[in-house]
């Protein structure tokens, strides 16, 4: 089990086609300024078939705050301004449920080489989702921009490579989210990749473990029918430090500190503040003894 936060604030000019109904132009907000304290539940299980091969599971719960500002023509702050497009208000739900089967490739031997894992699955569509924000913005009525699945059967794979050194054990990995179709909103999230490199060292302490980790992630623009969602799609350069105890056997703890770089966001200001996770897990042999 794992728990996130961090904040996120974004912001975005307004068109035209998407002023609020009722309103004269000098009265209209031109720019949409958004604070988001974004919080992650998740659980996560894994199991052994055999030596080889593993079945994962993996269900978010999530939590999104947002502060909504606004502001006019000039740059003030338009105060107690009333939208339909977004509010002051909290958003949670179940994300979409993973299933994903492991496959290793390679074992480690006693002397130590890389082991490699591949993955396959698929994201199933327990998220919520919304009928598509913009136009019913063009049509004047309100809507919401946030939930938190795609609505669709979405493909999942991935490669994982790991070399168990005694003095600083490595992995590299390389996930894929391609969505495939639309939902029934006519809604199609945009395909994510992230793939990074990290190191696990004890550093000659004993029952604990340091993480140094890069990871590279990368998000289309999602769709809406015939045209890109705005706002969407995005690459980002995450930092990530974290500390793991093992008190027993069984147990493991851990505190990450991700620290990201937004490298390019299309359609708006994107400002990421960095993400603090707070996790355990509990390993249990289901091996028959004989």
């Amino acid at each position: 089990m794992n728990w996130s936060g961090t904040s996120i604030d974004a912001s975005h000019s307004v068109e035209a086609e998407q002023f609020e109904p009722g309103l004269a132009d000098e009265e209209q907000a031109h720019a949409h300024l958004l604070n988001l304290e974004v919080r992650d539940l998740t659980l996560q299980a894994r199991i052994g078939v055999t030596e080889r091969v593993g079945l994962e599971f993996e269900m978010p719960y999530r939590q999104v705050r947002v502060e909504a500002d606004f502001e006019g023509s000039g740059g003030e702050r338009r105060e107690d301004f009333v939208s339909i497009h977004h509010r002051t208000e909290t958003v949670s739900g179940l994300g979409d449920i993973s299933l994903y089967a492991r496959f290793r490739l390679t074992r480690p031997l006693a002397g130590g080489r890389w082991v490699v894992d591949v993955l396959s699955g698929v994201a199933v569509p327990t998220g919520d989702t919304e009928p598509d924000p913009f136009e019913l913005g063009e049509e004047g009525h309100q809507h919401q921009h946030i939930f938190f699945g795609t609505g669709t059967y979405d493909p999942l794979l991935g490669v994982e490579v790991y070399h168990p050194s005694s003095s600083l054990p490595t992995a590299g990995w390389l996930r894929l989210r391609t969505p495939v179709s639309e939902n029934s909103f006519g809604y199609r999230a945009g395909a994510r990749v992230s793939a990074g490199i990290a190191v696990n060292p004890s550093l000659g302490v004993a029952s604990w473990s340091f993480l140094g980790q890069l990871e590279l992630y990368h998000e289309e623009p999602s769709r809406w029918d015939d045209r890109n969602a705005r706002n969407s799609g995005r690459t980002d350069l995450i930092g990530n430090l974290g500390v793991f105890w093992t008190p027993a056997a069984a147990w493991d703890l851990h505190v990450v500190v991700k620290i990201p770089e937004n490298l390019s966001s299309r359609g708006g200001q994107l400002e990421l503040s960095p993400t603090v996770s707070v996790g355990g897990s509990y390993s249990v042999s289901l091996r028959a003894r004989g």
